[in-house]
């Protein structure tokens, strides 16, 4: 067995776990880490602040399907991080922060050493899965393992480990960790056969896909055409069925007609979604609920489920899907009311946003990632921009973080540098994470970011107004977006939104084809 020091045990143990890529900031704390990463096969991507590590990271783990690793120093560092920790742990991405930590007997006792926090791993525990301290160095490769395996086996929420910079800098004799990679997330065959027998005697059944089901999109197309039954998404859920499927309503929950439609039917199964409040509050789910979860405990949370399995999507839908084939059931009748609804939904007022939406639509591959930040444009998108690929419309749904999109738009084009990727944003929230269009710059990425300025806090501005006729606090001051986009070193083009049809998809066919990212201003007043 090799003798390491804690930081070369770390990055031994990353590498055997197939970590190709890891983002970060290199500090006083972590740089036994970053050694060791100088003679390693992993590669680096420097970001300018922890919060961007964190997005690229989320970015990174969405498109790929691997876990993002997130690499950052002891307190200001990690907290820095705790904004895309919180909004993994809201949207189920697999993340591993790893932080330092002050030294084992002076950790969390307050005597003022650099970086200390009150209670780092408490704070952590707060926010994450799970955070646990290494204490030895000889523990670090099985603690990485065990962390690698967590998030293999349980719904996929950020964990943090946090090693001492002793820890780091001791060398000790380690045995590193080869795991079983064989997991088993086989459902219950009773239970499948109790669906089965649910799914035959309904006579209006309703397929709800989340983003659990983003694995599982071939198997649940294959359960949708196999009975002939619709499909809801939920925002994570866009794209595990394509939105151009004849029996695709997409993401509409909320609207009147979808919701109706929606209390209408007499089997309910939701895959991968724990059918949050934010867009289940308006609806009224039949008696007869099924769910496929890995989480056994969004079963029941916010409706009665007559059903609970647990399993991986996939595999629990094919078994489906295979039951539903034997017994030949099937629904059908339902793909002309889709398409009416669906017509209807089409026929709804349009306005700029909607026309920003089909040039950019337009422009795009099928399979290519669009990154969504909190602002009008993306809430619009959520049910009104066709997705046809799982994975690739990204949207901070839960914990809703201003900002999140152009980072994470970086660590998505880290990931998978052939595909198309597009960040859409705010004049506010671009503000937030705008350090790291240099990182974007350095690594040659050719992301475009749209950004729709309109002067202004904007939804919080049109709440203000709706409930107390005034506002205060959201007419804010911006830079020249063009010019600064310039000054990082990337490209820089304004549109004038009268003109966005053919504007918007000669500036995205530019952009894709730069080898930087480029800023595409939209002034807009909606």
């Amino acid at each position: 067995m090799p003798r390491l020091t804690g930081g070369e045990a770390v990055v031994a143990q990353l590498e055997r776990e197939g970590v190709e890529v890891v983002f970060g900031m290199p500090g006083v704390h972590t740089l036994e880490i970053y050694d060791a990463l100088a003679d390693s096969d992993v590669e680096h991507v420097t970001t300018r602040h922890e919060q961007g590590a964190g997005f690229m990271a989320d970015g990174y783990a969405r498109t790929t399907g691997r876990v993002g690793v997130a690499l950052v120093i002891t307190g200001p560092g990690l907290t820095n991080a705790a904004t895309p920790i919180g909004q993994a742990y809201s949207d189920s991405t697999p993340l591993l922060v790893i932080s330092s930590q002050n030294e084992t007997n002076e950790a969390d006792r307050g005597k003022g050493y650099l970086h200390e926090l009150k209670d780092q791993g408490g704070v952590m525990e707060s926010i994450a899965t799970y955070s646990e301290t290494v204490e030895r160095v000889a523990d670090v490769p099985a603690a990485l393992a065990e962390a690698f395996a967590h998030l293999d086996t349980h719904r996929p929420r950020p964990v943090h480990l946090q090693i001492p910079t002793d820890v780091l800098a001791r060398e000790e004799t380690v045995a590193l960790v080869d795991r079983d990679r064989d997991v088993d997330l086989s459902p219950d065959e009773d239970r499948l056969d109790a669906a089965a027998d649910l799914l035959a005697d309904s006579s209006r059944p309703l397929l709800v896909v989340g983003g659990g089901a983003s694995g599982a999109a071939a198997e649940a197309r294959q359960l949708v055409e196999e009975t002939g039954m619709p499909v809801v998404s939920t925002v994570a859920g866009k794209g595990v069925v394509p939105e151009d499927h004849p029996l695709s309503l997409g993401a509409t929950l909320g609207e009147e007609s979808v919701d109706d439609f929606v209390a209408s039917r007499d089997f309910v199964l939701a895959v991968g979604t724990e059918l949050g409040p934010r867009e289940f509050d308006t609806v009224d789910l039949p008696e007869t609920l099924v769910q496929i979860d890995l989480d056994y405990t969004n079963f029941g949370r916010t409706f009665p489920t007559e059903l609970g399995i647990v399993a991986d999507a996939a595999t629990a839908l094919n078994a489906l899907a295979d039951r539903v084939a034997e017994r030949g059931l099937r629904s059908g009748h339902a793909r002309d009311t889709v398409a009416d609804l669906r017509s209807e939904a089409a026929a709804d007022d349009r306005d700029d946003r909607h026309r920003i939406l089909d040039a950019l639509r337009g422009a795009l591959d099928d399979d290519a990632v669009v990154v969504n930040d909190m602002t009008k444009l993306c809430y619009e998108a959520m049910a009104e921009l066709p997705v046809y690929e799982p994975d690739t419309f990204l949207f901070p749904r839960g914990y809703g973080t201003l900002g999140f999109s152009p980072p994470t738009a970086y660590g998505a084009a880290v990931g998978d540098p052939d595909r198309q990727v597009v960040a859409l944003v705010g004049d506010g929230g671009f503000l937030f994470t705008v350090q790291d269009l240099a990182t974007a710059v350095k690594y040659d990425l050719g992301v475009p970011v749209v950004v729709v300025n309109d002067d202004r806090y904007g939804v919080v501005d049109d709440v203000q107004l709706r409930d107390y006729g005034r506002t205060i606090g959201t007419d804010i001051e911006n830079p020249d977006f063009v010019a600064l986009a310039r000054a990082f070193g990337a490209a820089g083009e304004r549109l004038d939104v009268d003109e966005v049809e053919t504007a918007l998809p000669a500036a995205l066919h530019d952009a894709f084809a730069r080898d930087r990212p480029t800023v595409v201003e939209i002034p807009v007043d909606f």
